[in-house]
This record gives C-alpha cells, sequence and structure tokens, in this order.
C-alpha cells in the first residue's frame, strides 16, 4: 500500500489510519473500474468555501481513493448522483435503440 504525503493528508483532513481504512475498505482498488490503486488520489465533494474549512469538516466529504483516470475523467469536477444517473439513463436508452436494431435487422 502506498501512503500518501503528509501535505495530502493534511489537505483532507485524513490521518494516517483514515487512509488505510478507505484502502482496506475498497480492497487497495479503484472502486469505478476496480484496477489496484498504484497511485491513489483522494476523492472528495467539491463544496463551497473548500479551502477556509477546518481539516476536520473537509474530512467530512472524503468520498474515497481512485485511480488517476477515474479520478480526473469519469468523477470530474461537479460530479453528482443525479448527473451520474442521468449518464447511467442515457447509455441505457442507448443498448436499448441498438438492441432494438439488431432484433429489426435480424
Amino acid at each position: 500500500m502506498i501512503l500518501p504525503r503528509p501535505a495530502t493528508l493534511r489537505k483532507y483532513g485524513l490521518s494516517e489510519e483514515d487512509w488505510t481504512e478507505l484502502y482496506n475498505l475498497q480492497g487497495g482498488a479503484c472502486p469505478i473500474c476496480n484496477r489496484p490503486l498504484l497511485k491513489p488520489c483522494v476523492d472528495h465533494f467539491h463544496v463551497r468555501a473548500w479551502r477556509k474549512m477546518k481539516p476536520e469538516i473537509r474530512k467530512r466529504y472524503v468520498r474515497g481513493l481512485l485511480c488517476i483516470y477515474c479520478n480526473r475523467r469519469l468523477l470530474a469536477k461537479g460530479i453528482t448522483l443525479k448527473r451520474a444517473r442521468n449518464i447511467v439513463t442515457y447509455l441505457e436508452a442507448f443498448e436499448e435503440r441498438l438492441s432494438t436494431e439488431k432484433a429489426k435487422s435480424s
């Protein structure tokens, strides 16, 4: 397991124990793509006045550890549960259309 720099822990209000617990809860893997966390990124909910918050408050907004790809590409700044559900709805509608078209052409 890779421990983060002390500055990273301070930034998110985490202790080494908090970090280790998150890492172990996720089985050392990114919860989105299931790849091993070789260079974990702290994923957090983006809230107003983040920089002004005390670290112990920031800790409440940490969602977990992600691989760098999923952190930067899939859970970009501003993702919410509603937006994630919209993505699922969008992809399901596409797959529905695709299977309908395949059935028609058979």
